[in-house]
């Protein structure tokens, strides 16, 4: 019998599902604490890259209460412009509350991202929700209740940069439960223009809901060095087909080749 013949057996299937999981977490999906989860490391990963941007502009999508946004002016420093997205009435409130006077780089707009202007249902499974989409999760970590549904205006990243005179994004962060690749392919003139540094996505369990595929970011970031988010620093990532289609939740960090690493 051969080796892979053997380890193929159907006795041994328990094994290899339990020793799969454990590689999944060993891994960093599902890590959501911001403490823990790596992030942290990651922020500083890109502040190094742009060495030298004396004002670098941050976009903050799915700003949540701003505690991205917070970590990001510490470790960038008040000379940094942060733009926090958050269209959930309730938690652009607390955005707003929390940042005002703490984070002076920071400019809070009630505003969903996607792929063209108009006008959305943002669905909620309570005041300040980390799980609020623009997605009908089918499958949300905690039920969402349709009480809390409510119509949100909807922005495009190149429509935003326009009317602000926004010519370049240092850095794009994009956690909206599903809705990202959405969001990204309202960048596509600048992503074209090579006008985005650099990109954190979140990919897992929410993409089922909006039919995407860790694919379909891959070729609109084709020219970015793709890693994964995991504690101690980003670790370099290449897209291996269906092998890398997981859909458990995990950050991602593209950056575009020519952003040069500092030698430090």
């Amino acid at each position: 019998m051969s080796l892979v013949s053997f380890i193929r057996r159907r006795q041994l299937n328990p094994l290899w599902e339990h020793l799969h999981l454990v590689a999944l977490v060993g891994m960093n999906f599902w890590a959501s604490a911001f403490d823990s989860s790596g992030e942290k490391e990651a922020i500083d990963f890109v502040r190094q890259r742009l060495k030298g941007i004396q004002a670098p502009v941050i976009f903050d999508i799915g700003a949540n209460v701003g505690e991205f946004s917070q970590h990001c002016q510490a470790g960038f420093g008040p000379g940094c412009r942060i733009h926090a997205f958050e269209p959930a009435s309730s938690t652009y409130a607390e955005l707003v509350r929390r940042t005002r006077n703490s984070c002076a780089s920071v400019e809070a707009h009630r505003l969903g991202v996607s792929d063209a202007e108009g006008t959305a249902v943002l669905h909620s499974s309570e005041a300040c929700s980390t799980i609020a989409s623009l997605v009908e999760l089918e499958r949300p970590i905690r039920p969402f209740d349709a009480a809390l549904d409510e119509k949100v205006d909807l922005t495009t990243i190149d429509a935003f940069s326009a009317s602000r005179d926004i010519e370049r994004i240092h850095f794009l962060k994009l956690d909206i439960e599903g809705h990202e690749l959405a969001a990204l392919k309202g960048a596509r003139t600048m992503l074209a223009e090579g006008r985005i540094d650099c990109v954190q996505f979140e990919f897992g369990e929410n993409n089922i809901s909006s039919r995407t595929f860790l694919n379909d970011f891959v070729k609109l970031l084709s020219a970015f060095d793709l890693f994964r988010i995991v504690p101690g620093g980003p670790v370099a990532w290449t897209y291996k087909g269906g092998a890398s289609e997981l859909f458990a939740t995990m950050n991602y960090l593209a950056v575009r080749r020519g952003v040069e690493a500092s030698s430090n």
